[in-house]
């Protein structure tokens, strides 16, 4: 099966199961609120007219707009965008960010509760209908619909990005341990060594010398400490490769006939035992718990933890299909090891590993669900579905706070494995 037949065959699958396609529907719906989630729920007006002047606060990448030389409009005010003297404001259909607090319906103001406006002259009066909470508000009065929109977002990257992490490395190791298993890499014992302390230098220098730049692309996420992360593994794959052509010419040089098979299937093997050997959700929970709460962290830990069913299936299939006559007469006319493995062998394995891939997204946000609700992986200021459920822990009548999250995260979850499943068929002869 190539590319042409894959799409042809997802195409006929698509077209003939209406629950798959309603479950893509759905699926780009909580795509396109996580995209649009600072315009579909914000405290900042959309668009608005103050003293004969246009503004944008929802579009500004400004914190303040010089009105005149007296009056300065801060665009960080939050509710008090509310009650300011406009000629003409248009919000957000939720007119709230996550963080906002509304102290005048709080604590815990149920959808169907009354809720309150507090007017400039301090009287309350009725809560109007574009301000009001519709799936009501937490304990410190955070509007649920708000957060629920911007969790959407959390939610949809963590399971994307952490699987990217996870089938980058499964990819790379499961191609390469089923296709060259213990009897196809060839290394000499001087080349071993030049491996050794290559590996050896770029690890002291990466990790010992530069750890700082590692913790801060961990804990603080930044741009730049993260491009210094990928310098440094830069530099040692270059290192490295340097290191083995020397060990390969001193091998040359000397004729030795020392040469070793290298067993980097067994290798990987025993990696993934090792790994699976663990409980995944324990280990996560432990090393969130002893480091600072941080998103690239969490995504970090889960992508890096998520690996091994990945490498394993694509392990399997390259063990199956490097057994096939194409790929012995891909290698009768000359091909490359790595043109094989890329052109001819992966495109009959990724549907297989794609339904891997869509499972550890359900299974990835439920970790983060659940890590949320019990108070660690993300920074506390951060609202996520996990974060509105645990808001519900110690208040059993707040039913509005597990209702909403609860169905958003059984939605999405029930959503990947559906179309997972619906996927794995296109397989099955």
């Amino acid at each position: 099966m190539n590319i042409k037949n894959t799409y042809l065959s997802y195409k006929k699958l698509l077209s003939k199961n209406r629950a798959l396609k309603l479950c893509l529907r759905v699926f780009l719906i909580f795509v396109c609120i996580a995209l649009l989630a600072p315009f579909l729920a914000n405290d900042k007006p959309l668009i608005c007219k103050y003293k004969g002047q246009w503004l944008f606060p929802a579009f500004s990448l400004k914190n303040q707009q010089i009105i005149s030389e007296d009056d300065i409009i801060n665009y960080n005010m939050g509710n008090d965008w509310k009650t300011l003297n406009t000629d003409f404001s248009v919000f957000a259909p939720c007119a709230y960010s996550p963080n906002t607090i509304d102290a005048a319906n709080a604590p815990r103001k149920s959808p169907f509760d009354a809720q309150e406006f507090v007017l400039n002259n301090n009287t309350t009066t009725s809560l109007p209908f574009k301000f009001r909470h519709w799936l009501g508000t937490t304990q410190n009065g955070n509007d649920v619909l708000s957060g629920i929109i911007h969790g959407t977002k959390i939610s949809l990257s963590v399971g994307f990005f952490s699987m990217l992490i996870a089938s980058i490395i499964g990819i790379i190791l499961g191609a390469c341990a089923g296709y060259f298993e213990n009897n196809t890499i060839k290394i000499g014992y001087v080349q071993l060594l030049f491996l050794l302390i290559g590996i050896f230098i770029s690890y002291f220098y990466s990790v010992v010398v530069r750890g700082s730049n590692l913790a801060a692309a961990f804990t603080n996420g930044s741009a730049l400490a993260i491009l210094r992360v990928f310098l440094l593994l830069y530099l040692s794959y270059v290192v490295i490769k340097g290191l083995l052509k020397v060990g390969n010419k001193i091998d040359i040089t000397l004729k030795t006939d020392n040469i070793l098979n290298f067993p980097l299937d067994a290798i990987v093997s025993r990696i993934i035992e090792i790994l699976n050997s663990i409980p995944s959700l324990l280990l996560i929970i432990a090393l969130s718990a002893i480091t600072k709460p941080s998103y690239t962290l969490l995504i970090s830990i889960i992508g890096f933890l998520s690996w091994t069913t990945i490498a394993r299936v694509t392990r399997a299939e390259y063990l199956k299909i490097k057994q096939l006559d194409y790929i012995t007469s891909c290698k009768a006319i000359g091909m490359s090891h790595f043109a094989i493995m890329r052109k001819h062998i992966l495109p009959n394995v990724f549907p297989i590993i794609l339904v891997q891939i869509i499972f550890g997204m359900a299974g990835a946000v439920l970790i983060e669900a659940s890590l949320s609700f019990i108070g660690i992986g993300i920074p506390s200021n951060t609202v996520s579905w996990g974060s509105l459920l645990n808001e519900a822990r110690d208040h059993f009548s707040a039913w509005w706070l597990v209702v909403f999250p609860g169905l958003c995260v059984f939605t999405l979850i029930f959503i990947y494995n559906k179309i997972a499943a619906e996927i794995s068929k296109i397989n099955q002869p």
